[in-house]
């Protein structure tokens, strides 16, 4: 059986704020605003992995959730000053900088990917293909191009579009609360070859 890793607090107040700043916390509207770009994703990466199940071997009892940063300093420090001392359902939650070629990439849990030009994106999604990792990267279409969630911004609003077949093919399942809140897209292998 999967762990479901869900907020105590449940998904309507980080919803409120996703749809308006799309960070999660207990801000003001007025400090969320200014919030930076890098603070706004690792607030959606948090979040993702609170409602996101894993396959059952994938994720042992004990074990701790691994979020990988790939080429964003300011989103991996970000990301580790807002999990910092934080877990999910007994999960500690620990941030890594990683590299495309790291040995440890195979652990990552959520992998967040910059900053790659479309011939490294494809080549890091096919990598890491059919593993249970949740792929999320700022690349323009890069969920279309088969990763799992794909940044982009919309009216001036931070949002993430979610490909259901790297999904499935990840062996992931997210909330049907947090789908409710992306842009849902269909693959298109050719998308970071543009």
């Amino acid at each position: 059986m999967g762990h479901f890793l869900r907020s105590p607090g449940g998904l309507v107040p980080w919803l409120v704020m996703a749809v308006s700043v799309a960070f999660a916390g207990p801000q003001s509207a007025a400090e969320a605003q200014t919030a930076t770009a890098p603070a706004l994703k690792a607030a959606f990466l948090y979040n993702f992995a609170k409602f996101t199940t894993w396959p059952g071997d994938a994720l042992g009892p004990a074990e701790p959730l691994i979020l990988c940063v790939l080429n964003d300093r300011a989103v991996n420090d970000a990301l580790a000053s807002l999990t910092k001392d934080r877990s999910i359902e007994g999960h500690a939650l620990v941030v890594r900088a990683t590299k495309p070629d790291s040995p440890t990439l195979g652990a990552c849990r959520i992998l967040f990917v910059a900053g790659l030009d479309a011939p490294g994106s494809t080549a890091l999604l096919e990598a890491v293909g059919r593993k249970p990792m949740l792929t999320v990267g700022d690349a323009d279409r890069f969920a279309e191009s088969g990763g799992v969630a794909g940044f982009f911004v919309e009216g001036g609003t931070l949002r993430f579009a979610i490909n259901l077949d790297a999904t499935q093919r990840s062996g992931l399942q997210l909330s049907s609360k947090l789908l409710s809140l992306a842009k849902i897209v269909k693959e298109d292998r050719r998308a970071l070859r543009r």
